[in-house]
């Protein structure tokens, strides 16, 4: 008889469990519902950056893009001034000043003023490099060289000048 009880045992266990499994009919809702204030439509999460103005975006990248124009524009022509040997390569990539503009904004005149005055000098400074590139010349000469450590030192001022309003406008 210990055989039967065993089995009635799991038996009734199984039907409790299939009982309690279906459940049955509640008054309380499967799902609470969401909590918002009447009229009150779900807004999208927007970054804290969205709210930057796209004219101030658009600078950013200028003054990022000519940063780098300018590092690598610096090592050539401080390289030529104390004597060394640069190699022609991959020139950098100057955004075009025509194409730096505060778009009427005049939050921004001072700052797209000097990115165009940087963007410029970097643009003579790389048809300086790029000419020299052109020619059988080992060594340029040093009027050429310091045309370009003059315009590539401009830049770098216009560049040293607009880094803190474009901090000061974030």
């Amino acid at each position: 008889m210990s055989i039967s009880r065993l089995k009635l045992w799991l038996g009734g266990c199984v039907l409790a469990l299939a009982v309690a499994a279906c459940g049955g009919e509640s008054d309380a809702p499967a799902h609470p519902p969401a909590i918002t204030p009447p009229g009150a439509a779900a807004s999208p999460y927007t970054a804290p950056f969205a709210t930057l103005s796209p004219v101030l975006v658009s600078l950013q990248r200028d003054y990022e893009a000519l940063s780098a124009a300018h590092d690598s524009l610096s090592r050539i022509w401080e390289g030529l001034a104390r004597g060394e040997q640069v190699r022609c390569g991959e020139l950098p990539f100057v955004p075009d000043p025509a194409g730096i503009s505060d778009e009427g904004d005049t939050d921004y005149t001072n700052l797209a003023a000097l990115l165009r005055r940087a963007a410029i000098d970097l643009t003579r400074s790389r048809q300086l490099w790029q000419a020299e590139c052109a020619t059988a010349r080992q060594v340029p000469p040093s009027s050429v060289i310091s045309e370009g450590l003059l315009a590539v030192r401009g830049a770098g001022d216009a560049l040293r000048e607009a880094g803190p309003l474009l901090a000061a406008v974030q």
